[in-house]
């Protein structure tokens, strides 16, 4: 009896001493655990800065978890630093970093400072500032040759190459004082700047506003490429002109009018419908979003002249025009912007013709209307050559009368005495 009780006894010790191997397992993660954690509150240290989690707002207090034993305490007189900063009151998970008063008061809690961490935080934004490109706004505190001062929190610097506030000059000393005038304008003014460099070592702090720009633009840029539809009417400024069209900035975003959509006329050179920096409205023609290309037209924003030319130019009525061209079958006239005529060699008595020079003004007469080529069909009217030869000095010929009626000289029967008008 007793010999089986010892062997019970020591069968219950092995057991206790010799527990699975995955107790063994479960065992060393939670030793490693508590190695972890006890590393990690030997991090905190009094005098380092970290970040904690909002696990309490009370009216005069903070409660901070920065990984101590307890949660550390933000004294009530630095609760509106945290919201000011925040832009709202403080809640539970929000993420915020203090400086490390005590690591332990005499109540038994960690002491922390929100006001006291503000260095580690302007420069720590600062530097994710550069990453991301973010714009920011700052007023400008003071002047210098170099560019101005701003006020970012701290004391930061925009180089004069960065700015695009003040009108580059020359290297006289006028123009460097002309320079600083510009600069003087600038104080007091809030810029839209951009973070290119942000070094705490060197307490180095510099701004762009040219870059602040390109990044406003491109925000524009997209955001207009999305709203931009075909068929809209969109006002822009001409911001620059090429022998192939002109491109139209829109708020944001170039788009380009090809000089055949300039005009319902024909035009030789953009620069003779419109001007850099001129205001004009333009018609959206198609909007590629992923090559960021929009085709504009100018002429489509206007009425078409030919929409109502049958009601203006009615059959058998009498127009005026400028003979702008001619050519072996006729003359080319134009009536008005978008709309040309042709007086064709049939319509044109050998006599009409010396009168039918380049940049003359006369009446014709609207034979027909072509709405597919865009053109009319017209003849001098019975009036033009009477006209035209009025505008003769007194006593001057003619520069070249024929010694022969019109219709012997080309070959034809001679003509009666008396001429019969021309349709």
């Amino acid at each position: 009896m007793e010999e089986e009780q010892r062997r019970l006894s020591q069968g219950a010790g092995s057991a206790t001493a010799s527990p699975p191997d995955s107790d063994d397992s479960d065992l060393m993660s939670m030793q490693e655990l508590l190695e972890a954690e006890d590393a990690a509150v030997k991090d905190v240290k009094r005098g380092s800065v970290v970040e904690g989690t909002v696990v309490r707002v009370d009216q005069d207090e903070v409660l901070v978890d920065v990984g101590l034993k307890s949660e550390g305490h933000i004294p009530g007189r630095e609760v509106t630093d945290i919201e000011q900063e925040l832009g709202r009151k403080p809640i539970i998970g929000d993420r915020i970093l203090v400086y490390v008063v005590a690591t332990e008061t005499a109540e038994g809690h960690p002491l922390l400072s929100y006001r006291r961490a503000g260095t580690e935080r302007f420069w720590r934004r600062a530097q994710d500032q550069v990453q991301t490109g973010e714009v920011v706004e700052a007023r400008v505190l003071e002047v210098n040759r170099g560019g101005v001062v701003v006020d970012f929190g701290n004391r930061a610097f925009v180089p004069i190459s960065q700015l695009v506030s003040v009108q580059r000059v020359g290297e006289t000393e006028e123009e460097q004082e002309q320079l600083v005038e510009q600069l003087k304008g600038l104080v007091g003014k809030r810029l839209k700047l951009k973070v290119i460099e942000a070094d705490r070592k060197r307490n180095r702090l510099i701004l762009s506003e040219r870059q602040a720009n390109r990044e406003l633009r491109s925000q524009r840029r997209d955001t207009l490429l999305q709203e931009l539809e075909p068929g809209q009417i969109r006002g822009g400024r001409v911001s620059n002109i090429a022998n192939f069209g002109v491109f139209v900035d829109l708020g944001g975003a170039d788009g380009l009018v090809h000089i055949s959509e300039l005009s319902w006329s024909r035009v030789k050179h953009p620069s003779e419908v419109v001007k850099p920096g001129q205001e004009v409205e333009v018609f959206v023609i198609s909007v590629d979003r992923e090559t960021k290309k929009i085709a504009l037209s100018l002429r489509r924003a206007q009425e078409d002249p030919w929409m109502s030319i049958e009601e203006r130019y009615p059959l058998n009525s009498v127009v005026t025009g400028e003979v702008i061209k001619q050519a072996q079958f006729g003359v080319f006239v134009k009536i008005e912007d978008g709309v040309e005529g042709l007086v064709h060699n049939s319509e044109i008595a050998p006599s009409d013709r010396r009168l039918l020079q380049e940049g003359k003004t006369l009446p014709f007469r609207v034979l027909s209307i072509d709405l597919d080529r865009r053109r009319l069909r017209l003849s001098p009217a019975p009036d033009s050559v009477a006209d035209a030869e009025s505008d003769q000095p007194v006593g001057e010929a003619p520069d070249s009368e024929p010694d022969v009626a019109p219709e012997a000289a080309a070959g034809g029967e001679p003509a009666p005495d008396t001429e019969a008008p021309h349709p």
